[in-house]
């Protein structure tokens, strides 16, 4: 019934690291969204769970000890039509969990009547409250958020204008236009984020495009993967075009999906073969190399006001300066 992948893979082994947004628990049970017939049945199954969401916030709930998803459940069943109605935009099926039981995810401005909302949940933003929710409900908020956003930025038809409808239980839209009907997807777009290191040193810059970081605050260079170009040919362009520098041995290292709103951090180490900077200043304020004791010192500073800091745990540039951290031998470290 499903073809059942098991758990999500995200912790990854080896030399990865975990990164949040990965690991999802739910088999998305992708042969059977299109069967009407066996969503009728988990509509209307008093056992099922919904993720409410409003303004792309997902409902959770908070307490002293730990912040969970506030799973909502149907206070009594109800015809798969009174459920539906009205609602067709935002019901998207997430997925089974290990027994069977199915989630989907809505926007409160659709919510049908029969679902009670507990007094002690409250609408939180998906990347403040990811590093308190556990690894695998963190993944799912990413999966529904990137969703119900893509829901909401697609209502009409890209070829014709046309107004479109959820299909396929939310993994699609159809448009209405009698002479198009044509099929939308969601769509992820990939970008390369690289830790670029020569010898015992690495490469960190500050973007201007984010004028949310603070002062003192580097990153990873990043930048998205354009068409007709791979993972390998992004990394040394952006880090070129950024910084000057010429990169050689470029290896994948782990990816991450970051639902802001819906991308996918492909996360690589790249060799540089050179070390003069050239900023682009359309592009970065500014760009620097960092020794190892520099690095590790801005990472673990990450959630301190002042200084030279690193962006937070939750974040593919965090995790992925601790890799290179690690990575390092102790013999090539000059402290």
């Amino acid at each position: 019934m499903g073809g059942r992948r098991g758990p999500g893979t995200g912790r990854p082994g080896g030399v990865n690291r975990f990164l949040t947004f990965t690991g999802n628990p739910l088999d998305r049970a992708a042969v059977l969204r299109s069967d009407p017939s066996w969503l009728s049945e988990h509509l209307q199954n008093p056992e099922t769970k919904f993720l409410l969401f409003r303004d792309l916030h997902p409902l959770l709930r908070r307490t002293d000890q730990d912040t969970r998803i506030a799973w909502l459940r149907l206070a009594a069943p109800v015809g798969t039509s009174r459920l539906v109605q009205g609602v067709d935009r935002l019901v998207i099926l997430l997925g089974l969990d290990a027994d069977g039981i199915a989630h989907f995810a809505l926007s409160d401005a659709d919510t049908p009547t029969g679902l009670e909302i507990p007094g002690s949940a409250e609408f939180l933003d998906t990347r403040k409250s990811a590093a308190f929710l556990p690894a695998a409900e963190a993944a799912i908020v990413a999966q529904a958020r990137s969703l119900v956003s893509w829901h909401d930025s697609h209502l009409f038809c890209a070829r014709c204008g046309g107004e479109t409808v959820s299909v396929e239980a939310g993994y699609s839209r159809r448009c209405t236009g009698v002479s198009c009907g044509a099929l939308h997807f969601p769509r992820t777009d990939p970008v390369v984020i690289m830790v670029v290191s020569r010898g015992d040193r690495v490469l960190l810059g500050r973007s201007v495009r984010k004028p949310r970081y603070p002062i003192g605050m580097f990153s990873c260079l990043a930048g998205y993967i354009e068409p007709g170009e791979s993972v390998e040919e992004a990394v040394r362009r952006e880090t070129w075009e950024e910084a000057g520098i010429q990169i050689g041995r470029v290896t994948y290292h782990s990816s991450q999906p970051w639902p802001f709103p819906s991308t996918l951090m492909i996360g690589c180490f790249a060799e540089a073969v050179s070390d003069q900077i050239r900023i682009d200043p359309d592009e970065v304020e500014e760009v620097r190399w960092f020794t190892r004791r520099e690095a590790r010192t801005a990472l673990e500073r990450w959630n301190e006001p002042d200084g030279i800091r690193l962006p937070a745990p939750v974040t593919a540039a965090h995790q992925l300066i601790a890799a290179w951290l690690e990575r390092e031998t102790l013999d090539a470290d000059p402290e």
